[in-house]
């Protein structure tokens, strides 16, 4: 089968993802990029398990430590970082950038009608503690302010301008790596 197109890196294949299930799901301009930039760096092969972040390259590689992570550990998988444990139970889906972001804009745009609110659908989406939410509010909020320049959403989390600039400054940099031919 021949190839439609060139292929894509990890970073720039999570960003064009994030922006395709946004359009699809009617997801503010900007808003799953930033959830992307925040819990992957935008990297479709990106994984954590148990606390240790792996950033394989190739899809082969990540899905070999994915399927070799032991049964006790968490792991989140992919470029929005997908509870791999919880949502995919043995299947490497998440590691698939367009199917991880179509599922993750599904999920924001089913809690944002659920209860009206984009800041409410990422507190479902994050699941934590107080804290632990608030850290990702703001970290998003950050990102947002990369992603969708001048845009008002999630600006009332009550998060330090020190943590956002530092926060934006590196959203900006993994952007840049992402839109880079």
């Amino acid at each position: 089968m021949a190839e439609t197109g060139p292929k894509l890196g990890p970073r720039a294949a999570c960003l064009a993802a994030a922006r395709r299930a946004e359009s699809i799901h009617g997801l503010p301009d900007g808003l799953l990029v930033a959830i992307a930039l925040s819990e992957s760096g935008l990297h479709a092969h990106a994984l954590n398990i148990g606390g240790r972040s792996y950033f394989p390259e190739e899809r082969a590689a990540a899905r070999a430590l994915l399927l070799g992570a032991g049964s006790g550990r968490s792991v989140m998988a992919g470029c929005v970082q997908v509870n791999a444990r919880v949502h995919a139970r043995g299947a490497d889906w998440p590691l698939d950038p367009v199917r991880s972001a179509d599922w993750a804009g599904g999920l924001l745009r089913r809690w944002h009608t659920e209860t009206g609110s984009w800041a409410e659908a990422l507190r479902r989406w994050h699941g934590g503690s107080a804290a632990s939410t608030r850290r990702v509010m703001c970290r998003v909020r950050a990102k947002l302010e990369v992603t969708a320049p001048g845009s008002d959403l999630l600006h009332d989390q009550g998060c330090s301008q020190g943590e956002i600039a530092r926060v934006r400054r590196s959203g900006t940099t993994l952007l840049e790596v992402a839109e880079a031919p």
